[in-house]
């Protein structure tokens, strides 16, 4: 009847959004794993270019590592396709060369020993964790991502400064967070993740309202 070929067509419009945020969402994945292979490029070169890691907090920058470590392997606990979490790979590459750069510059060699070995112990173990404690992968990302973010913006306040932190880097991680965040909601509604996203696009917001605060004033 009337009201039944109403319902069908309503309910083929609510598909037809559905199946469109869906293909918004999958190509916004895929734009930011093409964004994420130059993320960490600016500030790579920021740091070259000085040749030193001043202003950076090696802190934020190993438990950066620890972060996608177990944000990776929550991922791939739980099957999720790889364009939702493959930029997380690429942003480990980049952050684990950053800390060798740290390591070299500040020359902190016993340090970086110590981190690597610390981190191959990280990798074990969320290798090994059984699916059904997959949580405690996200939960610990979630920890890390907020522990390794902190550090920086009190060593930004303390030194009213940012050093060879990099604009551009902060930039796009804002940036980055924002469509994460939406191609989570739409994808699989996982509120740990979103709470992640959510946690990290506020301190990544703190971090680029510090670059402009503390940049150095030009003379009239």
């Amino acid at each position: 009847d009337h009201r039944a070929q109403l319902g069908d067509g309503a309910g083929g419009l609510l598909e037809e959004e559905a199946g469109g945020a869906d293909a918004v969402s999958r190509a916004a994945s895929l734009a930011i794993v093409a964004g994420a292979a130059l993320l960490k490029v600016p500030q790579i070169l920021n740091v070259l270019q000085a040749k030193s890691a001043d202003g950076l907090s090696l802190l934020s920058l190993e438990l950066d590592v620890l972060v996608f470590v177990a944000s990776i392997a929550y991922s791939v606990k739980l099957s999720y396709s790889l364009h939702s979490y493959g930029e997380q790979v690429l942003v480990l590459i980049q952050n684990v060369v950053l800390c060798l750069l740290a390591y070299g510059f500040e020359k902190n060699g016993t340090r970086g020993v110590m981190s690597a070995a610390l981190g191959a112990g990280a990798v074990a173990l969320c290798a090994a964790t059984p699916l059904a404690y997959a949580w405690v992968l996200s939960s610990v990302s979630l920890v890390a991502n907020i522990g390794s973010l902190v550090p920086q913006i009190l060593k930004n306040q303390r030194r009213q400064e940012t050093g060879a932190l990099s604009a551009a880097t902060v930039q796009m991680r804002l940036l980055g967070n924002a469509a994460r965040f939406f191609t989570t909601a739409v994808e699989s509604a996982d509120a740990v993740l979103l709470l992640g996203y959510g946690a990290s696009f506020t301190l990544n917001g703190m971090l680029a309202w510090q670059i402009r605060a503390y940049a150095p004033r030009k003379e009239d």
